[in-house]
C-alpha cells in the first residue's frame, strides 16, 4: 500500500470525517447560473464532507444565487450571501471572513471538485503537518463538462506541468507558467490567509499573487500527479477577456515576487538559473514594465495599496497601451 493510501486508511481508522481537519468550502459566484448547480453538487458529493459551504454572489445578473440556495437548502452549515459586484478577490475574502474552518478550499462557480478532493487534502495534511497550502492536478473540461484531450488549453497545461517538474524553486515555475491554474485548486490555512491580508485587489492574477506571496512564508504541497479539480474552459472565462490587461497585472505580480523572494528565486545551479530566469522573462514579455513596477513598489511597499494604484482604470489602460506599442 502506498504512503498516501496508508495515511488515508489511518485517517478513516480514526473515525473518518469526524476526525478530519475542518475545511470550509468558499464559492465566489458571478453570472454562472448554468454551472453553479454542478459546482455545489461536487461539494455535496465529497467522500470527506466539507465543514461548511459559503457562497458569495458577487452582483450576478442571473439567478445563480437562487439556484445555489435551493441546492444547499438541506445542508446544516451552508449560506448564500450577496453583495454588489466587487470582483472575485472580494467575494473570496468575504466568504473566508465568514468561514469558521481551520482550512479553506476555494471553488469557483464554473468549476467542480473531484469526489475525493477534500479527502486527498486531508491525507496530504496528515503527511505534512507543517504545510499551509495544498494544490493538486487539474482535469480540463469544456463548457459541456466533457473532458478535454486536445486543444490550446490542453497544450498549455502540459507546458505548465512540465515547467513545474523542470524548474525549482516552485515560485520560479509559477512565474514561468501558473501550473496551479485557478483558485479552485487552492486549499490553504486560515492563518496563511490572515498573514497575507487576504486576496489582493486584482481582477485576473489574485490567485498567482496569493500563491507567490504564500510561498515566501509558508510550506506548500503540490500533488500534481492526481487531479483535484475539474477546470471548465469556456468563452466567458475571466482570463480570456483582455490578454494585455492580464499582462499588466502579471508585470505587477512579477515586481512584487522579485522584491519579496529576491535571490531565493534562483536555482542552485548558477548557469541553469540564468537560463531559467531569462527564459521566464522572455516568455512573459513584460520585463520592461515589471522593472518600472519594481521601482514603483519600492515607493508603495504595502502590497494591496500598490496593486490598487497600478490597476486604477486610467493607469491600467496607459500601461496596457505601452505594452501594445512595444509589441507592435
Amino acid at each position: 500500500m502506498s504512503l498516501p493510501a496508508r495515511l488515508h486508511a489511518r485517517l478513516l481508522g480514526r473515525g473518518g470525517p469526524a476526525a478530519a481537519v475542518p475545511i470550509s468550502v468558499v464559492v465566489p459566484l458571478y453570472n454562472h447560473a448554468a454551472y453553479i448547480g454542478n459546482a455545489l453538487a461536487s461539494v455535496l458529493a465529497q467522500s470527506v464532507p466539507a465543514h461548511e459551504i459559503i457562497v458569495v454572489d458577487d452582483g450576478s445578473a442571473d439567478d445563480g444565487a437562487a439556484i445555489a440556495a435551493r441546492a444547499l437548502r438541506h445542508h446544516p452549515r451552508a449560506v448564500v450571501l450577496r453583495q454588489d459586484n466587487r470582483g472575485a478577490h472580494a467575494a473570496i475574502n468575504r466568504a473566508v471572513e465568514r468561514a469558521t474552518g481551520t482550512w479553506i478550499a476555494v471553488l469557483n462557480s464554473d468549476d467542480a471538485f473531484l469526489a475525493d478532493k477534500l479527502g486527498d487534502c486531508q491525507v496530504l495534511m496528515a503527511g505534512d503537518p507543517t504545510a499551509e497550502l495544498i494544490c493538486g492536478g487539474i482535469a480540463l473540461v469544456g463548457g459541456d463538462g466533457r473532458r478535454l484531450h486536445q486543444g490550446d488549453a490542453v497544450a498549455w497545461l502540459a507546458r505548465a506541468t512540465a515547467a513545474a517538474a523542470r524548474l525549482q524553486p516552485p515560485a520560479l515555475a509559477l512565474l514561468a507558467e501558473n501550473f496551479v491554474v485557478t483558485t479552485s485548486n487552492m486549499v490553504f490555512s486560515r492563518g496563511l490567509w490572515q498573514r497575507l491580508g487576504g486576496f489582493a485587489p486584482l481582477r485576473y492574477c489574485h490567485d498567482l499573487d496569493f500563491l507567490l506571496r504564500g510561498l515566501a512564508q509558508a510550506r506548500a504541497v503540490f500533488d500534481l500527479a492526481r487531479a483535484h479539480v475539474r477546470y471548465r474552459v469556456h468563452g466567458a472565462n475571466t482570463i480570456a477577456e483582455d490578454r494585455v490587461a492580464v499582462d499588466v497585472e502579471i508585470a505587477a505580480v512579477l515586481a512584487v515576487a522579485l522584491r519579496l523572494h529576491g535571490a531565493a528565486l534562483l536555482p542552485d545551479d548558477a548557469e541553469e538559473g540564468v537560463s531559467a530566469v531569462l527564459d521566464m522573462l522572455r516568455q512573459r514579455r513584460v520585463a520592461d514594465l515589471a522593472v518600472y513596477f519594481g521601482l514603483l513598489h519600492a515607493r508603495l511597499p504595502e502590497v494591496h495599496g500598490f496593486y490598487r494604484h497600478v490597476t486604477a482604470a486610467a493607469r491600467r489602460e496607459r500601461y496596457a497601451a505601452q505594452l501594445r506599442v512595444a509589441r507592435a
